[in-house]
């Protein structure tokens, strides 16, 4: 009998293991509570118009069942490791091995106000809502406030996005972040030239300071000053799912400890990758690391049933890319930083490569998925690669570090 592998989680590292998975070798289920895989990365470009839902998106039960394995919608309501099963809302799956790729939980850091009154910016249908707001307030008003919560790499990527859309139109953008500058994990050349970046398109930078609380209409800041605030976008950060710690996988608000295998501490049954995983030297959370666990995760797997030498995880060192809209995009690698609107074509070149591996499904709807995600989008958009004139007006880079 196959062993059965349960993947709770489809996202970049739950479906990159199903998907590397043989079906003549394992019995595959994952469950998701969505039907879609959603290209997280880009969520940002629904704010101006540049992706669509369906750009984003596909749909995990053909991609799935076109490997031979098995497809489950449901919430995982707890883990019964002693028993080796997962109790879903409806019904319990059994399991030989788990892979835990269930991402993090959105942290608000108990500020009153965060869940009622702004939006987040984790799916595909809170940015897109977001984006209708925005425009709705625009066009009504002509006018709108617009307060983001948060300068690391989802509030700077709105930002831009914003600008993008909006930046001739009378929009008031604030971003507030509590640490001293923008990206405060990436190098200080990179903070310094976001910064200027702001200032010169009249955003409103709010640094070293943070929100006490969310009302409608207007945020109060933690030296009780009050701002008025249309639109309030919370990206306030991660944290362990509940999940963990409630079926004893973690302790109190830890993320899940692993070993260099990306097994769980006390249970060699269980692999945990992407976000959830609390590695013994941590890794930033991007999805290119959550794809190489999910690969390698499926490699030990087949190396433990097969008898064969297993190898310990070594994270690829990959350089960012974050966009600022049209106006910029910055590659930082470990040695060196650039910038130039032109790098964005790298960007969507990534976007476009790992959506076309993630589909598992026979070529025609995966050639059809490409050209969906192509056609009707702006044509300022360089999709699938940009003219020779587009790279000609935006090839210069700056050196930055």
């Amino acid at each position: 009998m196959k062993p059965k592998v349960v993947v709770l989680g489809g996202g970049f590292a739950g479906l990159s293991c199903a998907l590397r998975l043989p079906a003549s070798e394992f019995d595959v289920v994952l469950v998701d509570q969505r039907a879609e895989f959603e290209f997280l990365p880009a969520i940002h470009e629904l704010l101006s118009g540049m992706k669509t839902k369906r750009a984003l998106r596909l749909p995990l039960k053909p991609i799935l069942e076109t490997r031979g394995h098995q497809f489950r919608r449901g919430i995982v309501g707890s883990i019964d490791t002693g028993h080796r099963c997962v109790v879903l809302q409806r019904g319990r799956i059994a399991y030989d091995y788990l892979v835990l790729a269930l991402g993090a939980a959105d942290a608000d850091f108990g500020v009153a106000g965060v869940s009622e009154h702004a939006f987040r910016f984790k799916s595909v249908d809170q940015c897109a809502a977001l984006g209708r707001q925005v425009a709705r307030q625009v066009r009504d008003r002509g006018s709108t406030r617009i307060t983001i919560v948060g300068g690391g790499l989802e509030g700077v990527e709105a930002c831009g996005e914003l600008l993008r859309a909006y930046r001739n139109y009378a929009i008031d953008i604030r971003v507030i972040e509590r640490s001293g500058r923008l990206l405060p994990a990436a190098p200080k050349a990179v903070s310094e030239h976001l910064h200027h970046q702001c200032e010169y398109h009249g955003v409103t930078l709010v640094l070293g300071e943070e929100v006490r609380r969310v009302m409608p209409k207007t945020i109060e800041l933690g030296n009780g000053k009050r701002r008025r605030s249309d639109v309030t976008i919370w990206t306030g950060g991660a944290i362990p799912k509940p999940l963990f710690a409630d079926s004893g996988l973690s302790y109190g608000k830890n993320w899940v400890d692993v070993t260099e295998r990306l097994q769980h501490c006390d249970d060699e049954s269980i692999y945990v990758l992407g976000d959830s995983a609390g590695l013994p030297q941590p890794l930033s959370k991007q999805a290119y690391h959550a794809i190489d666990m999910g690969e390698f995760c499926a490699d030990d797997l087949q190396r433990r049933i097969a008898g064969r030498r297993r190898r310990v995880f070594k994270p690829s060192k990959k350089p960012q890319l974050v966009a600022f809209g049209d106006l910029d995009t910055l590659l930082i690698g470990d040695r060196m930083v650039l910038a130039g609107p032109s790098l964005g074509v790298l960007k969507e070149a990534i976007y476009q490569g790992v959506m076309v591996q993630l589909d598992g499904r026979a070529a025609l709807p995966r050639l059809k998925g490409l050209v969906t995600r192509g056609v009707g989008l702006p044509s300022r958009l360089d999709w699938p690669v940009p003219s020779l004139s587009a790279l000609g007006q935006r090839a210069s880079l700056k050196k930055l570090a």
